[in-house]
């Protein structure tokens, strides 16, 4: 439940969070006289506020302020690995990642090997189509690139 007890200031704290706004509501002992009566009183209050809101947004597709590409389950990350003669490399990658990722990591896309934009549009398709099968993924590409459609996922990433 969304309920806190807060003994330093003597109350029950309620709470409800609905497309980043943030309902609250403190039911304090000196109203309701025990904590399980404010504790109820609180509880009351959530279902009430619960059944009175729009339902939660999903959690799936949802974009984040940590987001850094523009599009959900995509990002770019370094590799970076040191050789037996010391010397180390850095290679830059598009990872697209999702829930049930039959990959752990996600499916990697390197920069040196594809470019920059190739990179971002294969790992954005593999995202979409939750698709694991790099072939089909590279399939999938030819047939976009060059297209309005190619042009359309390189505008919806992020510029730092």
């Amino acid at each position: 439940m969304n309920t806190t007890r807060n003994e330093e200031n003597k109350c029950v704290m309620a709470r409800v969070m609905r497309q980043t706004i943030r309902y609250q509501e403190n039911f304090t002992l000196k109203q309701y006289g025990t904590w399980d009566a404010a504790e109820r009183a609180a509880r009351n209050w959530v279902r009430e506020m619960i059944r009175s809101l729009p339902p939660e947004t999903p959690k799936k597709g949802r974009l984040t302020k940590s987001n850094k590409s523009g599009v959900v389950g995509v990002w770019l990350t370094p590799v970076r690995f040191k050789r037996k003669s010391g010397k180390e490399y850095e290679y830059w990658r598009w990872v697209a990642n999702w829930p049930n990722c039959k990959l752990r990591g996600g499916v990697a896309w390197y920069v040196h090997q594809y470019g920059d934009d190739p990179a971002f549009v294969l790992a954005v398709l593999s995202r979409q189509s939750e698709c694991v099968n790099r072939s089909e993924i590279l399939a999938l590409f030819d047939k976009i690139d060059g297209t309005k459609e190619f042009d359309a996922i390189i505008e919806r990433r992020k510029l730092d």
